[in-house]
């Protein structure tokens, strides 16, 4: 039939059932774009877990069988007071002290057994601590290198530079042996410290072996420190804590 001789209400209706039409084609289209993106989405997400992944709220790169993060922030010092009337004795600059922070570097849990690692294993954690960016005058460096395989996580640490004393320790926790410290003194700059954050007998499935830094912010009232640690490993027991900075004391079962 010639449109010529169509109502309006026939050419209206004809226009609808196009464009109903149309309609369903662009849906159909539509779907075939959905389904092609959910699989390249697919696809990359598969490739890029080669390369990087979401752990304990850090993103840690691979490359190969090394795996690398990074993390830093500042630490408070609970603040100034110049009239010298903080509630310390000893530290009579600060307004309000602070507990000691425990940094946590770097983990290996062995909760599950099958040891801290396997043969050739290895880790880097490289630590700074400045102030405002002065890292000529205010700043402690270390650089820790070492290995975990079955019962044992070890280490060099080499000291950089400590510009003060009192303020920074190594923390261990173990199973057999009551928590200890290594004071890191201004003595020890330019000096390489062997360091067992898991010795060995206690145990290939005995908890969690971390690298801990001690701080105390008492003797930075007036001059915060920031904190950055840089860290590698190869294990498939390694990885970065779920508490890097905090005031609670670590410990090796959890």
């Amino acid at each position: 039939m010639s449109t010529d001789n169509k109502t309006t209400t026939e050419r209206l209706s004809d226009v609808a059932v196009r464009a109903n039409a149309l309609c369903q084609t662009v849906a159909e289209q539509s779907n075939n774009i959905n389904a092609s993106l959910q699989q390249a989405k697919a696809e990359f997400d598969d490739w890029k877990s080669d390369y990087t992944e979401l752990v304990n709220g850090l993103q840690v790169h691979k490359q190969g069988n090394v795996k690398r993060f990074y993390f830093s922030t500042m630490l408070s010092n609970g603040g100034y007071t110049a009239a010298a009337d903080g509630p310390d004795t000893e530290f009579p600059y600060c307004a309000a002290p602070l507990d000691p922070y425990y940094i946590n570097l770097l983990e290996f849990d062995a909760q599950n057994g099958g040891g801290f690692g396997a043969t050739g294993d290895y880790f880097k954690c490289e630590i700074m601590i400045t102030h405002r960016g002065m890292f000529a005058s205010y700043n402690e460096h270390l650089i820790i290198t070492g290995s975990s395989f079955q019962d044992c996580v070890s280490g060099i640490m080499e000291v950089k530079n400590v510009s003060r004393d009192g303020h920074l320790s190594v923390f261990i926790s173990e199973p057999d042996s009551p928590e200890r410290e290594i004071p890191l003194d201004k003595a020890f700059t330019g000096t390489s410290i062997p360091v067992f954050f898991r010795k060995i007998g206690q145990g290939a499935d005995s908890g969690i072996a971390r690298l801990t830094l001690k701080v105390d912010p008492r003797f930075h009232c007036g001059a915060a420190r920031s904190i950055s640690v840089s860290s590698e490993y190869t294990s498939f027991r390694g990885r970065p804590c779920v508490e890097r900075i905090t005031h609670n004391k670590p410990n090796w079962e959890v």
